[in-house]
């Protein structure tokens, strides 16, 4: 039976979601509770790593169960031995050749910052800290061309390990609520460290200590890399469409 899994987690206590030798890794948290209730061992596939630090209220992982537990016990006894800081939300049975990485249409990420001279204590764990204050308007005209396909090798590693830097972001989008600024990203993929690179360049625009067509620039042949990398504590996976 494959079972695909709904899961939250903050990401600050832990490696990364992806299991590690020298460190803990969320996906080692959560197969270890697998294999308490199975009585063996669970391997869990996500429809994405997600860097050390970086949180989840909607990742996806499928795996492979030897026999059937009641749906509804499975969630209460998973959330029974798991940590505070990661939930099983849901479960659902799907077919047996699903891959919830490989089936995915979009994802979509949060970047949020606190923009306050004081950090809230509150916020801390799931929002960056911006002391200057930042001008969400320009910050939105700004990212405004990074919508539609384009080659986002810019915001990436120098020597990222994938065939391809092309991806088509959906939709971007820069709002302001209080003293809390959120960046929405929605793209059919995205590569290492991309969401946090153009969030590191959106703080800077926000500042006035980059000019706004700084972003566009960056999609052009002869590109300028997008030196700021913000924190992994303000990123969030929110949701998977498939």
């Amino acid at each position: 039976m494959r079972l695909l899994f709904t899961l939250q987690y903050l990401g600050t206590r832990y490696a990364g979601w992806q299991s590690q030798h020298n460190a803990t890794g969320i996906q080692d948290v959560i197969e270890s509770a697998l294999m308490t209730l199975y009585g063996t061992s669970v391997r869990l596939e996500a429809s994405g790593r997600t860097d050390a630090g970086v949180h989840a209220t909607a990742q996806r992982a499928h795996c492979d169960v030897p026999f059937a537990i009641p749906l509804p016990g499975l969630v209460r006894g998973l959330n029974d031995l798991l940590p505070h800081d990661i939930r099983i939300s849901g479960v659902e049975e799907c077919p047996s050749a699903f891959h919830c990485r490989f089936a995915a249409k979009t994802k979509t990420y949060a970047y949020r910052i606190w923009n306050d001279e004081v950090m809230d204590v509150f916020h801390w764990e799931t929002h960056a800290h911006a002391r200057q204050p930042l001008d969400a308007a320009t910050m939105a005209a700004a990212v405004a061309p990074l919508a539609g396909k384009h080659d986002f090798r810019a915001f990436t590693v120098a020597e990222p390990e994938v065939s391809s830097t092309e991806r088509t972001i959906e939709s971007v989008s820069v709002e302001r609520e209080g003293r809390v600024v959120t960046i929405h990203v929605t793209a059919d993929g995205f590569l290492r460290f991309m969401v946090r690179r153009i969030a590191g360049s959106l703080i800077e625009i926000g500042r006035g200590k980059l000019d706004s067509g700084s972003l566009a620039r960056s999609l052009e042949p002869t590109f300028e890399p997008a030196r700021w990398t913000a924190p992994a504590n303000g990123l969030t996976l929110e949701q998977i469409r498939y």
